[in-house]
């Protein structure tokens, strides 16, 4: 399918990384599970993803710090970010970059929430 949505997973939990690769599937979405923070963009790059899930407490950064390096790329910038988090932050605790549009869901998912919101940031 030409048109098809395709959306990075940004998560260190492989038991999320297998749930959210499954219903979005389910879903019509392509999935692909970034494996190293380290290399975060260059992995978003070469998925060519319409769309990033990104985890906000990870071992090697956080979110808010993944977030900062896809906007300081000039092909990521513009990205769709969903950011999650099982604790709520408000966002004003954490000046968002400029780029592309950010939003928050939290976890545990309401995939039927989280479906939409991809649909509405990609317009899919």
């Amino acid at each position: 399918m030409a048109d098809q949505v395709t959306i990075a997973i940004v998560e260190d939990q492989q038991a999320i990384v297998e749930l959210l690769t499954a219903v979005l599937g389910d879903g019509g979405f392509a999935t692909v599970s970034i494996g190293s923070l380290r290399d975060v963009v260059a992995e978003v790059r070469a998925a060519a993803a319409d769309i990033v899930i990104l985890d906000v407490m990870m071992p090697e950064m956080s979110g808010w710090e993944v977030l900062d390096l896809l906007r300081n790329d000039p092909l990521t910038r513009e990205t769709p970010v969903i950011i999650t988090s099982a604790v709520y932050e408000r966002p004003g605790l954490h000046p968002l970059p400029e780029g592309g549009p950010v939003r928050f869901h939290p976890k545990p998912f309401d995939i039927a929430g989280l479906i939409a919101l991809i649909r509405e940031l990609t317009a899919a």
